[in-house]
């Protein structure tokens, strides 16, 4: 499936960094699914959290209890989303690229909780994965910014979209 999309991003896209940037995308949104939505067998918390549990599956729901490893991983990870964000539309407000940081952590979170109370992941609904998840993307966006305003205009253009899909 993976191949599929990046074969089809690949051809509707002819400039060589439209297509690393498209091509890039789908294996950046496959990692993060696999990192996100299959079985943990491991976990980064250091400090215990006060939990709650709706039919078994915990959740997290009060944020900042205690600062962990995950805590910046999580920032790392949704990083390059707020590049890619910029990358597909450098006009983008602001505001948006919050709001998609925000969507895209909240789909992470959602499909968590559910997936663990069907199949038992024994993974984490937490509201500071949505915090941190939302804060990568914004940086990734803010760096992009400042980058383009400083003299990075040109080599970044390469791997701009220029049409408004994705793929």
């Amino acid at each position: 499936m993976v191949l599929f999309v990046a074969s089809d991003c690949w051809n509707r896209h002819p400039r060589w960094g439209e297509r690393v940037t498209t091509v890039s995308f789908v294996v950046y949104v496959t990692a993060v699914m696999w990192l996100c939505l299959t079985p943990a067998h491991f976990s980064f918390l250091s400090a215990p959290k006060a939990l709650f549990y709706f039919h078994g599956v915990p959740f997290n729901a009060i944020p900042f209890q205690g600062f962990s490893p995950e805590f910046f991983l999580n920032i790392v990870m949704t990083f390059p989303l707020g590049v890619y964000i910029f990358l597909f539309n450098y006009r983008t407000p602001f505001e948006r690229a919050i709001l998609y940081g925000l969507c895209f952590s909240l789909f992470i979170e959602i499909n968590q909780f559910v997936w663990d109370y069907f199949l038992n992941l024994q993974r984490l609904a937490d509201i500071d994965d949505l915090i941190t998840n939302t804060l990568g993307a914004v940086i990734g966006f803010s760096l992009m910014i400042i980058l383009y305003q400083n003299g990075w205009r040109k080599f970044l253009q390469r791997f701009m979209l220029t049409r408004a899909e994705i793929c």
